[in-house]
């Protein structure tokens, strides 16, 4: 696979578990019903919607297609709801996964384009933001829609601008925005990472971070020239060198992202494919490096605990961070939630807390606040429960590690 298209693939938010599998068993491969013509037989490309896209078995025809077919929904829609909410389906019920896999990196383009046709401006950006925590589709248009008013953001007061995310319904639409304009400064700033993260650092210890990963986001779609970026005056590619140059809040993030957007040459498949990806480093740096090694491994959340139960100490913690519990949010009914959390128990004395206090933060984004009541509350220890409580309480605070 070449890097570029690595790339590509990584800029996706991290795939859902039923499309995830598919997408493993063969990226490039045409859904079961085509045939040697079916490439013969799709219909023009104005004619084509997200079905037809589907069946063109070249991975990059195909890609370019759902971009017209994606941009098509929107046209003369002045609430983008309906045409999200379709968009959504359509990519969790297509068979091969691709349509879910480009979704996120696609929609960024739609979403700047119709923050261009209906004038979108700060102070109506909630108006049209989406109100759903789907980390894919709607979450792309999300950032794409931020980075559509990007021009409007007074950057001697990113403060201010930003101030509009804390009007969002819940936790994870907040943490969407305030990532999105960490594209929107990356933009503004001709990609200049070091000063778009000034920017970051300026919305303050509970924000910064998760900026700094729509930062990061921007740079990699920089590096190959993707979504109307232009190329950064210097590149940097290898995330020991890029992460290693890092304040300390953004080494995380860095490293996330840097495996998220342009994926090892290794696949993440046990606990020695960690290792290989992390030897040599050390604090900081070599915890930011296992959580992102974590997050590219399988996209199962229980197989990636399984994984992380072979790790000690730090490193298991840091392997934990990296648990997609974003795979659940779509799918996973609440039982299915405090089964995952209860997989802490393979983890022995503090590091099982840290467990049930980053677990229980991040399901708590997912459910924005509700795993507290029917999450921790059911936990039969008592020491599992107050660490539970105690990640549900941090949710407000920075995520740093999660899309």
């Amino acid at each position: 696979m070449t890097r570029m298209r690595r790339v590509i693939l990584g800029i996706a938010v991290l795939v859902a578990l039923a499309a995830a599998a598919v997408a493993c068993s063969g990226e490039d491969e045409p859904p079961e019903s085509s045939s040697p013509s079916a490439e013969a037989e799709t219909p023009p490309a104005e004619e084509r919607g997200l079905q037809e896209c589907g069946g063109i078995s070249d991975a990059d025809t195909a890609r370019d297609c759902y971009a017209e077919a994606l941009a098509a929904l929107f046209e003369g829609e002045d609430d983008p709801a309906g045409p999200l909410e379709e968009v959504a389906v359509a990519a969790y019920s297509d068979p091969t996964g691709r349509l879910l896999g480009d979704c996120h990196g696609l929609m960024h383009t739609v979403g700047r384009e119709f923050a261009a046709e209906h004038d979108v401006t700060l102070a109506s950006l909630m108006t049209f933001l989406p109100q759903s925590n789907e980390p894919g589709c709607v979450a792309g248009f999300a950032h794409g829609l931020v980075t559509g008013v990007a021009p409007q953001i007074d950057l001697s007061r990113p403060a201010e601008s930003a101030a509009v995310c804390d009007e969002t319904t819940t936790r994870y639409q907040r943490y969407s925005c305030v990532h999105g304009f960490g594209h929107a400064f990356m933009r503004l700033v001709r990609e200049d990472l070091d000063e778009a993260l000034r920017l970051c650092g300026a919305l303050g210890d509970a924000s910064a971070p998760d900026c700094s990963q729509g930062a990061f986001h921007d740079y990699w779609f920089a590096v190959i020239g993707a979504d109307d970026t232009e190329p950064p005056a210097e590149v940097v590619d290898d995330p020991r060198e890029l992460c290693g140059a890092q304040d300390p809040q953004f080494v995380r993030p860095c490293w996330y992202r840097a495996f998220v957007d342009d994926r090892p040459d290794r696949p993440v498949d046990g606990v020695e494919d960690i290792e290989a990806l992390c030897t040599g480093l050390a604090g900081l740096q070599r915890q930011g490096c296992i959580t992102a090694a974590s997050v590219v491994g399988p996209p199962d959340p229980s197989a990636q605990l399984a994984i992380c139960t072979e790790l000690e100490g730090e490193d298991a913690v840091s392997c934990i961070r990296g648990t997609k519990v974003q795979n659940l949010i779509t799918t996973a009914a609440p039982e299915d939630l405090v089964a995952l959390i209860r997989q802490c128990d393979g983890f022995p004395g503090e590091t099982k807390l840290e467990c049930y206090r980053w677990l229980g933060k991040v399901l708590a984004v997912l459910t924005n606040g509700a795993f507290e009541d029917f999450g921790c509350g059911s936990l039969p220890e008592a020491a599992a429960r107050r660490a539970c409580v105690q990640g549900v309480r941090s949710m407000n605070g920075a995520l740093e590690t999660f899309s």
